[in-house]
């Protein structure tokens, strides 16, 4: 066989490694890994706040009012307590002040307050950090606390791809764990987040390969 077959042979086998299209194990779980790196991650519940002349848009830290009764709706104060806790050991700054501030997407005329911000320490922003979340606007992105870092185990299984309302679907089975623990969770719960839980997602066939579906 010439040098130039030899070398088509091996360019056609790559590119057919590469095939997103095609239902794969890798190709599942490379587009899992996203989803799955946030699902032990919970938003930060507080009333958020923007002080005047800084930018409102940045998601951390979190600026707050010291009365727990300005928590964000459903809240029970956890999120504040947690904050606090996680202050009394060096994951975020707890940093008290006075500034011209409002609630954060209101209206209403800035007025001085006394304000919390909290923002994580470098030991901490693997724990505090963004996570996009799905909003009837589309995706935002909020300030959250990571217990651990979710991981794909496997890709368990996947159906055979069929159409559905105009689209190509495949539902696929897979285990995911967390790594990386937050360091004040005990033992046995750090155990209990290592172990293996399996989940189901709808994926779709799109322009660019399997993608989960949104819910």
């Amino acid at each position: 066989m010439s040098a130039v077959v030899l070398l088509l042979a091996a360019a056609g086998g790559l590119s057919g490694c590469g095939d997103t299209k095609a239902p794969s194990k890798e190709v599942f779980a490379a587009a899992l890994e996203p989803i799955v790196r946030d699902v032990f991650c919970n938003p930060i519940d507080v009333m958020r706040y923007e002080v005047e002349g800084e930018a409102g848009d940045a998601v951390f830290p979190v600026v707050t009012s010291p009365k727990r009764g300005l928590a964000g709706p459903g809240s029970d104060g956890r999120s504040m307590a947690m904050l606090d806790a996680a202050a009394s050991v060096g994951l975020v700054t707890r940093t008290e002040v006075e500034k011209p501030a409002r609630w954060k997407g209101s209206d209403r005329p800035f007025e001085r307050q006394r304000l919390i911000a909290y923002a994580p320490t470098d030991k901490g922003v693997p724990y505090f950090r963004a996570v996009a979340r799905r909003a009837t606007k589309g995706a935002v992105t909020v300030p959250s606390f990571c217990l651990a870092k979710g991981e794909v185990v496997d890709v368990v299984r996947w159906t055979e791809p069929t159409d559905f309302a105009g689209r190509r679907v495949s539902q696929v089975t897979y285990t995911y764990h967390g790594v990386d623990p937050i360091p004040v969770m005990p033992p046995a719960e750090q155990a209990r987040m290592a172990e293996p839980k399996e989940a189901t997602m709808p994926f779709e066939l799109q322009s660019d390969g399997w993608r989960p579906m949104p819910r």
